[in-house]
């Protein structure tokens, strides 16, 4: 059987607010699609971040994800983006089984505007790391995801554009992309989100 860590690298800034009712749905609806493959074992790594980044659940097996709720998404604030991809990046790592593979889902409605503690170079230089290691997958669903992609590094078929109209949307491109690559038994993928 496969193992995959995942993590969720979740925006929670102010312009999330008027989404939120759809950020739960399509967030919970993701975490139940994922409980119902087999043959993959996951783990579930999430991260939120608005003016600052808060780590919501530390690799805890999938069967056991609560449901975000109204209670533990509370939008406000700005888009510290690049020091939750770090931080979720650096607790996974440690925390990374030898067989696991791990596929990290960025989705944010809008661009970096508050880290204080990671540059657009130091993201770069962490995507890029890590994918060389062989069993790091990272998707990209945000802002501008062709410069995205080639600032931070990453494949252009695992980046796309974050959908402002239909929020559970985006949701649903993450739960194909992370199934796609639950079911695959490839270390590594770099076309998840090019159709």
């Amino acid at each position: 059987m496969s193992k995959t860590l995942i993590i969720v690298i979740l925006d929670e800034s102010g312009s999330m607010g008027n989404k939120k009712s759809d950020v739960l749905g399509g967030f919970n609806s993701f975490v139940s699609d994922q409980k119902q493959i087999k043959n993959d074992h996951a783990r579930l790594y999430m991260v939120k971040f608005n003016t600052t980044v808060s780590i919501v659940h530390k690799g805890i097996d999938l069967a056991d994800v609560p449901e975000l709720t109204a209670n533990n998404y509370l939008p406000g604030g700005m888009t510290a983006l690049y020091d939750a991809i770090a931080e979720g990046v650096r607790l996974a790592d440690k925390d990374k089984k030898e067989d696991e593979r791990v596929i990290c889902v960025i989705m944010t409605d809008g661009e970096e505007n508050s880290s204080r503690e990671t540059t657009k170079q130091q993201v770069k230089d962490i995507i890029t790391g890590y994918q060389n290691r062989g069993d790091w997958t990272f998707i990209y669903i945000g802002e501008n995801p062709d410069r995205w992609s080639r600032d931070a590094g990453m494949s252009g078929g695992n980046a796309t554009n974050y959908d402002h109209v239909d929020t559970r949307r985006n949701y649903m491109m993450a739960n194909s992309a992370v199934s796609q690559f639950r079911r695959s038994l490839s270390k590594q993928s770099s076309n998840l989100l090019s159709n």
